[in-house]
């Protein structure tokens, strides 16, 4: 039995692991089924590439096989995105593998509703539950965006709202990491999403970026706040074009109630132009003030289930961070940990900056995360090695793809940790701004990238040659990435 003649069904017993129990439903690329872990007895679902997908049968022998590759593809790297990805927003993966030819993934259940029949039940909702709702959709994104993933299929059929109110994000099945080495899986020509939810970029075929997910996000918003999305969806001819060129009227105009805050942050997430809606961490601190909070009443008229639930009713216990790898401190006579030692440090940043040279950071980087806030409490902003640490840091993040993370580590050592004019000041503060230019490009952040790599020619056309050496081989690099950026897609698209 091969891919093409396999049919899931109850009772199929997946890789020795998981027992098909009943079908969660199919579309156009997966099967979901739920099953049982033998080895835990766990519920989990599984997800199936179809094979027999209807759409695939209009094609003729060489575009279908050309076209599995595809979805093939694209099935492993949802795989890949669910195991990098770590929020309680965002379904966790179990395992994945191959059974009888196809690839399936196996992820937390969600027991609840989607977002849709929530939406289709609720109408209107009281503002604390679409507040609730989108706060969580904001936290599970900017995890998402951190690495940076976009979603690109934004949509109420694809959030989940668990029995204990919690919402969950579901299928990245054409979730695109952006990295400037990421493959690409999409032909040129197609525009992924799904209508009534897609940004102007995306109509248009051009490079995602987080602000892509932002928009979608706003029109989801729009519809829990007013009942409705923002352009209808009743009439096929038109919606295209409203997208990209009509201006939605405020929230406020169809629901009464509405805080003015609330108002502009939707009309500013739908923005025509990606630059000019806010970054979803922005969302998130707008609406937080709105939410609700422990101890508040439950809203009238009330939901099942109710998405204010896990903010006004928060967790006894919440998840502890892991732990900083630990590092040896001077201590008092009592016992009690005074300062870190200064030679254990600077030996830790020379492991971590051999690490990073090979291109493999590993313990040793891994360790200076946990470090960058303590070194600069315990030792100030003017101390050089607090300056090491962090650069060492912010390299091993940039380097395992956490863009996010290391940017906003650069940005403090521009702000606060360089000091002085001097040329070798100067070739840093060129070396850091191209780093965290190189961070922003994994976020389409392409314009200011060129400002810095100009900016940086012209330092280093000041400076002594063996310094400027090391400014020029860093834009070289940064500069690369950006002209591929710049070339668009080629012969596959986003």
């Amino acid at each position: 039995m091969d891919a093409d003649t396999y049919q899931p069904g109850a009772g199929d017993l997946i890789d020795g692991r998981y027992e098909l129990k009943d079908s969660l439903g199919k579309g156009g690329m997966a099967h979901v089924w739920r099953a049982r872990e033998v080895s835990g007895g766990r519920e989990v679902a599984v997800k199936f590439l179809r094979h027999d997908a209807e759409a695939l049968y209009c094609l003729d022998p060489h575009e279908r096989e050309a076209e599995l590759r595809v979805r093939n593809a694209r099935f492993r790297r949802e795989a890949g995105l669910l195991g990098t990805l770590d929020h309680p927003g965002i379904t966790e993966l179990y395992g994945s593998g191959s059974h009888q030819g196809v690839p399936y993934i196996a992820m937390r259940l969600v027991a609840g509703v989607s977002l849709r029949t929530f939406l289709d039940e609720h109408n209107p909702l009281p503002l604390a539950a679409a507040v609730a709702v989108a706060v969580q959709m904001a936290g599970a994104l900017a995890c998402a965006h951190t690495l940076p993933v976009v979603h690109r299929d934004l949509k109420p059929a694809n959030i989940m709202i668990d029995n204990g109110g919690a919402v969950v994000l579901i299928d990245f099945g054409i979730a695109k990491p952006l990295r400037a080495d990421a493959t690409r899986y999409t032909a040129h020509g197609s525009t992924l999403g799904t209508r009534g939810y897609l940004a102007p970029e995306q109509l248009l075929e051009l490079e995602p970026t987080p602000r892509t997910d932002v928009y979608c996000f706003g029109c989801i918003f729009y519809e829990l706040l007013t009942g409705r999305p923002p352009f209808p969806l009743g009439a096929e001819s038109g919606l295209a074009d409203k997208h990209l060129h009509e201006e939605p009227l405020p929230p406020s105009v169809y629901a009464a109630g509405i805080p003015e805050a609330i108002d502009d942050l939707v009309v500013r997430m739908l923005a025509k132009r990606a630059e000019q809606r806010p970054p979803v961490e922005e969302v998130l601190e707008t609406l937080a003030p709105f939410g609700p909070r422990p101890g508040d009443p439950e809203p009238r008229p009330r939901t099942c289930p109710d998405p204010t639930a896990p903010l006004r009713r928060p967790p006894d216990r919440a998840p502890q961070p892991h732990p900083a790898p630990a590092v040896h401190a001077a201590t008092s006579a009592t016992g009690e940990e005074e300062w870190l030692d200064n030679r254990e440090i600077e030996h830790l940043c020379t492991l971590a900056e051999s690490e990073i040279d090979a291109g493999e950071p590993g313990e040793a980087a891994g360790r200076l995360r946990g470090l960058t806030a303590r070194v600069r409490k315990e030792w100030g902003e003017r101390r050089p090695l607090v300056r090491r640490v962090w650069q060492g840091a912010a390299d091993g993040l940039r380097l395992v793809g956490d863009f996010g993370s290391a940017a906003r580590l650069y940005q403090g050592i521009d702000d606060d940790l360089i000091h002085g004019e001097g040329p070798a000041e100067r070739a840093e503060r060129a070396v850091v701004r191209l780093r965290l230019a190189e961070c922003r490009l994994a976020f389409g952040e392409l314009d200011a990238a060129i400002t810095v790599v100009d900016a940086a020619g012209r330092t280093a056309a000041g400076l002594p040659p063996e310094i400027a050496a090391r400014v020029e081989a860093v834009r070289g690099a940064v500069d690369a990435q950006l002209t591929a950026r710049l070339a668009g897609p080629g012969e596959l698209g986003a």
